[in-house]
């Protein structure tokens, strides 16, 4: 298991707004203080209660509820409807804790019979997918199944293309987490091209919310280099967004580049970012960020064999373990302090930790946080030599992950029990969960052949993807041709005409009109040519086009009215009549005159 050894993740990660630091909530409070409207004083209250969260939890309530107060006093609907969000969205930063998720989710059901109740198509979209998310994390996939189908039908039928790309991201996490991964990718890969064609500010958010899962899709599979390019991609969208916080994210991204490396088993580079991660969250004074960089450094020791480190490490950032402390989450540290003594061979100072921990674990745990646990704890007892309390671990977590339908968790349960039991002498139990344990196996080896057939799968997908640009591409190219082609004729017809009414007793002022659309268009026609080739040349930067477009109609305006005024009055004057008379009127009596002489 890839993450065995790691303490449990901190959820730092959903959102900048959290960890901003004190000199950011003095400055919204001064911005609250100064608000008029009932809706910026709303969403400063909203942002109040997410900073206060995991510093001041009873601060981040009553924010909160004053937030709700005042939505309530403007009896606007849709204003309503969004504190619901914003507590919503606090809670279920904290994904390992259950009681958090179901506070959530309560926040969110009240926002949906809102929304349902007074017709807000966009509202309910909304509320369906953070309800998708909020199951998911509880392991509620039907539920999870239904609320995600109904936001993408509301977000095509409304045809909002942000919430489109956020439905199809919505419907990525679903299938994923369902393993269907070709799935999860067409979903993800959809989302993106809707977001490419977005407005710059606002596709730039898009695009990385793409990105990041993508990195994520493809760190799930292991393929931690394209995990990481996408990565990478999502960075750079930052210098493209204009929503604030720009910063703060940053350094969440140096932290997740960090894992990818360390999972990549590339600890130098990892360390590298873990560092800089570190340090930009320090010239930012934010000690809250800095636990990011700490957290990373904690389970690269501990996943490359370095647990006095880790413990040196955890021993030394305080700010670390009171950021889990106001987390709400006290049992991780516990959790932390099991591991690293187990792996010191400490086992009474880790028993001691485990112990404290798996009541709170029991208590408040989400169902993937509890398999991890009791796992942990089992691994531990083990090392230990107490096998009965080992089993019982044990027991527990595959219990979890049968209830869970997660087939790695059953398996590598099912193998330490069939151990366990054999060395007990209960050869029956060890016997039925030897046949478990290979019953698992070779469903695993299934997935397994699976996930190589979907390399397969995502090769021929990335390929068709390019070979469908490639073809609208080349459509699009030959409608562009045959549209240049059927100027070019109009444009040429325009002037065929023209010089045809200089044969013509025709009014002056009609070969003065169609004299000048049609030099008009010609002279538009080279304009439009030469503009593409401009594009190309100067990659579209606003000072270069300006500039060769200064000159180039320089050049061609006065050549224009000279040109036009020319070919008119030549036209209008009759001299063509008169000039065509002339030659013809030779040529005939040319031909007449060897005739009069014979």
């Amino acid at each position: 298991m890839r993450q065995l050894l790691c303490v449990v993740a901190l959820v730092l990660t959903a959102g900048f707004a959290r960890a901003q630091g004190d000199y950011i909530i003095d400055s919204l409070q001064r911005k609250l203080a100064a608000a008029n409207t009932a809706t910026d004083k709303v969403y400063f209250m909203g942002m109040l209660a997410r900073l206060c969260m995991n510093t001041n939890r009873a601060q981040a309530d009553e924010w909160g509820s004053k937030m709700m107060r005042e939505a309530e006093l403007s009896r606007d609907r849709r204003l309503i409807i969004r504190a619901h969000f914003s507590n919503g969205e606090r809670f279920s930063y904290f994904q390992q804790a259950r009681d958090q998720t179901e506070k959530a989710i309560g926040y969110f059901d009240e926002a949906l019979r809102l929304a349902r109740q007074n017709k807000f198509d966009k509202e309910q979209a909304q509320a369906l997918v953070y309800l998708t998310s909020a199951h998911l994390n509880l392991y509620n996939y039907d539920r999870a199944h239904g609320y995600v189908t109904q936001a993408y039908s509301l977000a095509n039928s409304i045809g909002d293309d942000s919430l489109k790309v956020v439905a199809n991201v919505a419907f990525g996490n679903y299938y994923l987490a369902r393993k269907e991964r070709l799935l999860a990718l067409r979903s993800y890969l959809d989302g993106l091209r809707i977001a490419e064609m977005g407005k710059a500010e606002r596709a730039a958010v898009l695009k990385r919310t793409c990105y990041s899962n993508l990195s994520r899709f493809y760190a799930g599979i292991e393929e931690y280099d394209k995990a990481i390019d996408y990565a990478q991609l999502a960075i750079d969208q930052l210098a493209l967004m204009k929503v604030g916080g720009e910063v703060y994210r940053r350094v969440q991204d140096y932290y997740n580049l960090g894992m990818l490396y360390a999972y990549k088993k590339d600890f130098n580079m990892s360390v590298y970012h873990f560092d800089r991660c570190i340090a930009l969250a320090d010239s930012l004074k934010n000690g809250s960020l800095k636990t990011l960089g700490y957290n990373g450094l904690l389970n690269q020791y501990l996943q490359s064999g370095q647990p006095q480190k880790a413990l040196e490490l955890f021993n030394e950032r305080k700010e670390l373990k009171q950021f889990i402390v106001n987390a709400g989450m006290p049992e991780v540290i516990d959790q932390a302090y099991g591991i690293i003594y187990s792996e010191l061979r400490q086992f009474d100072s880790a028993n001691f930790y485990f112990a404290r921990a798996a009541d709170r674990f029991d208590r408040v745990g989400t169902p993937a946080t509890r398999i991890g646990f009791f796992y942990q704890y089992g691994y531990h007892l083990k090392k230990s030599g107490d096998r009965a309390g080992a089993i019982e671990r044990f027991q527990k977590a595959h219990a979890l992950a049968d209830t869970a339908k997660n087939i790695e968790w059953l398996q590598n349960t099912a193998k330490e029990l069939d151990t366990l039991y054999a060395q007990s002498g209960n050869y029956a139990l060890s016997n039925q969960y030897k046949s478990d344990y290979h019953r698992y196996k070779d469903s695993v080896q299934k997935l397994g052949e699976e996930k190589d057939l979907l390399q397969v799968e995502l090769a021929d997908e990335q390929q068709r993807q390019a070979r469908i640009e490639r073809q609208h591409a080349e459509e699009q190219e030959r409608q562009h041709t045959l549209q240049y082609m059927a100027i070019t004729v109009a444009i040429a017809g325009a002037f065929v005409l023209l010089v045809l009414l200089g044969f013509f007793q025709v009014s002056a002022t009609v070969i003065r009109v169609l004299g000048f659309f049609s030099f008009i268009f010609f002279f538009e026609f080279l304009i439009l040519i030469a503009d593409n080739k401009i594009h190309h040349w100067t990659h579209g930067e606003p000072l270069k086009v300006l500039g060769i477009k200064v000159l180039l109609i320089a050049a061609l305006l006065p050549l224009h009215h000279w040109l036009e005024h020319k070919v008119v009055h030549y036209l209008a004057s009759r001299k063509l009549h008169e000039d065509v008379g002339k030659v013809g009127l030779t040529r005939f009596l040319r031909k007449k005159k060897p005739q009069a002489e014979a």
